[in-house]
């Protein structure tokens, strides 16, 4: 759905936001392929717009699905990594316990 942006910041966004006269996020697609080359035009285009200076940082950030994809992908690993160790420090202390239980009861 394409909204204007006078009508998505009024309607949409709402009045009541902070700093509601501000785009906070612009999401483009781009054609199948390498998307490098629309990453270049897309940073011109902006810094262009929001007047830099060549010796100037970005006042903006631009993602690729692929960095997100594979952040998520990194977490997803951290997390079952972390549940593996969980699970086997839990079976250590279980067999421990049980062990004991055998040992007291020959």
């Amino acid at each position: 759905m394409l909204v204007p942006i006078s009508t998505a910041k009024k309607k949409v966004l709402g009045t009541n936001k902070a700093n509601y006269s501000v785009v906070a996020a612009i999401m483009v697609r781009a054609r199948p392929g390498p998307t490098s080359g629309a990453m270049d035009e897309m940073k011109s285009l902006l810094r262009q717009r929001h007047r830099l200076q060549a010796n100037e940082d970005d006042d903006f950030t631009i993602r690729n699905m692929e960095e997100v994809f594979r952040a998520q992908e990194t977490s997803a690993w951290v997390m079952s990594i972390l549940l593996a160790a969980i699970a086997s420090v839990s079976l250590i202390v279980g067999g421990i316990g049980i062990m004991n239980i055998m040992l007291v009861f020959p």
